[in-house]
């Protein structure tokens, strides 16, 4: 026993780093029906401090998609403008509290149910508002807001849509 007992730590330390790399492969690779194929390859960005205080206070040439509840009791709009091969939007909405879970805005091509995760809204004064910018080539998309329970990469109850052209 004298002669394994040096043997035992190293070989659990090695198991135990197979057993998380294992699970971190597991959980790191989808399988092959749940790949999103809307924006493959595109990268969703976050705007930066300056960008989202442009956006917030109107400076530039925004436009503006309202968008459609699926309830009657929340309100929303997209901003967006088109600079320099990328779409960067804000998505403003009147939503109620939530106890638990979140909002996530999504998007997708329109009439697909495709979709891709893009940011979670943040509550601030006016409402839940969050940003992010996105590379033109996916033009048109539709932008979802989804109240969620679990953080997972399922859509679970559609609050808001709309499509930006």
């Amino acid at each position: 026993m004298k002669k394994l007992l040096p043997f035992i730590f190293p070989l659990v330390a090695v198991l135990v780093i197979i057993f998380l790399v294992f699970r971190w492969y597991r959980l790191n690779t989808q399988t092959p029906g749940s790949i999103s194929e809307f924006g493959e390859g595109i990268e969703i960005e976050d705007l930066s401090t300056t960008e989202l205080q442009e956006s917030l206070s109107g400076v530039g040439d925004y436009k503006t998609v309202d968008l459609v509840s699926a309830d009657d009791q929340s309100v929303g709009r997209v901003r967006y403008e088109i600079v320099d091969g990328k779409i960067k939007f804000s998505v403003f909405a009147g939503l109620p509290e939530l106890e638990f879970g979140m909002y996530q805005v999504w998007l997708r091509e329109p009439g697909s149910l495709i979709s891709r995760k893009a940011f979670i809204l943040t509550q601030s004064k006016g409402g839940y508002l969050g940003s992010a910018a996105i590379s033109e080539e996916v033009l048109p998309f539709e932008v979802v807001v989804s109240k969620e329970v679990r953080p997972d990469d399922q859509m679970e109850e559609v609050i808001l849509t709309g499509v930006i052209e």
